[in-house]
């Protein structure tokens, strides 16, 4: 029995299953660290969070 299936494979030659899930990782790596640092923030002190949210812009890019 041969086996058909296809494996899709980026540029880079790495399974895309691969990348995929180190996207993922970094995504939730992001969310986390926005999450401790906006903990660390005073719930009045907006500029706290904003630097939170700015930071957790910058990973996206």
């Amino acid at each position: 029995m041969n086996n058909t299936q296809s494996r899709h494979v980026t540029t880079a030659g790495t399974p895309a299953s691969m990348t995929e899930s180190a996207e993922h990782a970094e995504t939730w790596d992001a969310v986390e660290t926005y999450f401790e640092c906006i903990t660390t923030c005073s719930l009045d002190d907006g500029e706290c969070i904003t630097q939170c949210v700015e930071q957790l812009k910058d990973t996206d890019s």
